[in-house]
């Protein structure tokens, strides 16, 4: 999410999804390997389960990734009799990473997602599907100084203000709604951060995964959802939530921004002579064209006010940005540098814009990690009705595919 505010720019992390692949990894080392009534030490010494699995079989990739894990936590591990909930949570979340996600420079693999979905079958670990029904239409408002959109939700017996974010691939709660409503709470080890966000000092930034009640939109509603839970003041415009693709994507949604209204409909498959769109990791990408060169893979994100690009992708273009405006870009972990440019023409598809303004990020390690170039924001989004169908989701929970008609 970038916005105007006091002159600052607040950022959201590019990959939600590792939010909660590490809900996954607690999980697991919640309940398929780290029972409580076994002591740390012991579970250190534990083999995975091969689930009545032939032993002289070879082995296949979730068993292979499986071990690698488990290994890499005992490597992480000086001293077992010590070792804490809260630091095994954390190690087993950075050898998730770095061995099932991640190339060697920090970016996503190519095939992150089966690596992800082998390892976590063999493990295993469920993954609660989202369980969807009904329809609506929805009025929109926008969040003052800015281009984005909120809207009511109704959580539990509440009925809270939300960003409608498509570049979020899991929803958000205010943490003190969590509270209230007494839902169950696993934390998220900062140390994850690193990976995913903005800003250098992640250690006074408090994050939970929870079970979310049913999350209700008008006649539109969606139950099974693990939602993240952040200080109110970590949330654009100080929001009790967003709300993100885990719920947007079991419906066909049509956003209108001259009518400001959403309508939520029954899904349908992705169709042709459209824009189409790839999922990686729960967010959804597409193929942009900048100044007349690429194709470039750009995130198509309504929680963004305006275009985003990577350092990498103006230096490719040979664009000089030495003079550009210097920004605060600030993020859960503090605040980094960017800089404000003008692109001459951003087309997706045969949609084109001029001169549209552009915020550079000086660190490329957000792009790198999904893999991307540049996030599509609202001062190109807005120009256009627009109708985004998911297709069928993998054994993650996330879309793999879908398509997106603009209308002007």
């Amino acid at each position: 999410m970038l916005f105007d505010k006091d002159n600052k720019r607040r950022f959201k992390p590019l990959l939600f999804a590792a939010i909660f692949i590490a809900g996954i990894v607690l999980t697991f080392v919640g309940s398929s390997l780290f029972q409580p009534a076994v002591s740390i030490p012991a579970i250190l010494s534990q083999t995975p389960a091969t689930q009545n699995r032939n032993s002289t079989a070879p082995e296949n990739l979730g068993e292979q990734l499986f071990k690698q894990v488990v290994e890499c936590v005992k490597g992480k591990i000086t001293n077992p009799n010590q070792l804490s909930e809260t630091a095994l949570q954390a190690a087993s979340t950075e050898c998730m990473f770095e061995l099932v996600l991640l190339n060697p420079n920090g970016s996503v693999r190519d095939d992150a997602s089966d690596r992800l979905t082998a390892f976590v079958q063999f493990s295993g670990v469920s993954f609660p599907q989202p369980v969807a029904k009904g329809q609506g239409n929805i009025p929109l408002k926008l969040l003052p100084d800015s281009q984005l959109f909120t809207l009511p939700v109704q959580i539990g017996r509440q009925t809270k203000t939300f960003l409608l974010d498509t570049g979020a691939s899991g929803s958000i709660i205010d943490s003190q709604i969590a509270k209230q409503l007494e839902l169950e709470s696993t934390p998220v080890p900062t140390e994850l951060f690193k990976y995913t966000v903005v800003g250098n000092n992640c250690s006074n930034v408090q994050v939970n995964l929870h079970p979310l009640p049913v999350l209700t939109v008008a006649g539109a509603e969606v139950e099974g959802i693990l939602g993240m839970g952040l200080p109110q003041t970590s949330i654009p415009g100080n929001l009790s939530g967003v709300l993100g693709l885990d719920f947007l994507s079991n419906f066909d949604i049509i956003i209108n921004p001259k009518k400001q209204e959403l309508k939520l409909l029954p899904a349908s498959p992705p169709v042709q002579n459209a824009i189409p769109l790839v999922g990686k990791l729960g967010s959804i990408i597409a193929q942009v064209r900048v100044n007349g060169r690429g194709p470039f893979s750009f995130l198509l994100d309504t929680g963004a006010s305006t275009v985003v690009v990577s350092k990498r992708l103006v230096q490719q273009l040979g664009i000089d940005a030495s003079k550009a405006e210097e920004i605060d870009i600030l993020g859960f972990c503090g605040t980094e540098k960017g800089k404000k440019i003008k692109l001459d023409k951003v087309s997706l598809q045969q949609y084109e814009n001029d001169q549209l303004d552009t915020v550079i990020l000086e660190n490329n390690n957000l792009f790198n990690l999904l893999g991307i170039d540049g996030i599509i924001g609202q001062n190109f989004l807005n120009k256009y009705q627009q109708h985004w169908r998911f297709g069928k989701r993998n054994p993650l929970g996330y879309a793999e595919t879908g398509s997106l008609v603009l209308t002007p």
